[in-house]
């Protein structure tokens, strides 16, 4: 009786550390990768799990190649070269105040933007009368800061 709760218990923290996936935990910035090159390591690690038992690993394999965790490259943009004419993959944002160029930053892989402000603006004053504008390869969008926020 005592033994085989001992094994429920390492089976349920086996299935338990399973179902997180090594590279989810190791690199959770790879999360929503598509694609790219496999890292080794995080696939042995995966594979590895396979000893205590087939669930766990194959927890882990579904877990991070769902996830993307389990790739190194950023996926299709890593790997795929600029279209003709062009020198990057960046999305630009510009901080537009009264058709001046205020503020300029660039769109980072977590999806967040950090701003270098070319002079100092009211924060009030860009609320209401600024205007956000995107350019990628895609094309470019424009918003009023106040329908934003």
């Amino acid at each position: 009786m005592a033994n085989d709760f001992g094994r429920r218990q390492i089976l349920s923290a086996a299935l338990a550390l399973g179902t997180t996936g090594c590279g989810f935990i190791l690199y959770p910035n790879r999360r929503g990768r598509s694609g790219g090159n496999i890292d080794i390591p995080v696939l042995i690690i995966d594979l590895l799990w396979l000893i205590p038992g087939l669930l766990p690993g194959a927890i882990c394999l579904i877990v991070d190649f769902t996830t993307g965790c389990i790739y190194r490259g950023g996926g299709r943009s890593e790997t795929s070269s600029p279209p003709s004419g062009s020198t990057s993959l960046v999305t630009m944002v510009d901080v537009v105040l009264d058709g001046e160029v205020v503020a300029t930053g660039e769109v980072q892989p977590d999806r967040k933007v950090e701003l270098t402000w070319a002079r100092p603006a009211d924060e009030a004053t860009v609320r209401e009368r600024a205007r956000l504008e995107v350019r990628s390869l895609g094309g470019a969008a424009v918003a009023d800061v106040r329908t934003l926020v």
